[in-house]
């Protein structure tokens, strides 16, 4: 038989053979190699002891209304709310407080004036006057309307 160390089901087998369901053949090998693997032996030796250990423990007994108790008790924790008024009284004045504190310490915006718009240049050609921001704004205009690729200069 090959070590319980180097065996991937080492862990396997040696619960096995403490819990008592490993075959005949398999738990003869195993006796076999744990007579000469110290190392196998303690890891079967504290095997044995969790076993023994799980053997002895005694459950607490459950009261006969335990069930009952306890889904009338999740119940209950459903229908609490945090906004309960227990709760909710002590937490008023603190919202109250903190929404002071932060009107107070908001910093105020400084009023600043808007100029007036700047008059817009205008230039007198042949008796009317043409604002040249409209004249840019067509421009701009007709450049961009203008096919990839060929020159504003071609279509005039």
């Amino acid at each position: 038989m090959t070590c319980l160390q180097n065996d991937p089901q080492g862990a396997e087998i040696l619960m096995d053979y403490c819990a008592g369901t490993l075959d005949a053949a398999s738990t003869a090998q195993l006796e076999a190699h744990l007579q000469n693997c110290a190392v196998c032996n303690r890891a079967a030796e504290a095997q044995r002891k969790v076993w023994q250990a799980l053997d002895e423990w005694k459950p607490e007994e459950v009261s006969l209304d335990f069930d009952q108790r306890l889904y009338a008790r999740i119940a209950a924790e459903g229908r609490e709310r945090w906004w309960r008024p227990s709760l909710r009284r002590p937490l008023v004045p603190a919202i109250a407080a903190a929404a002071m504190l932060i009107v107070a310490l908001l910093p105020r915006a400084p009023q600043t004036r808007v100029p007036p718009p700047s008059p817009t240049p205008q230039v007198v050609v042949a008796g009317q006057r043409i604002d040249l921001r409209q004249v840019e704004q067509a421009l701009d205009d007709m450049d961009m309307l203008t096919p990839v690729g060929q020159s504003s200069s071609s279509r005039l």
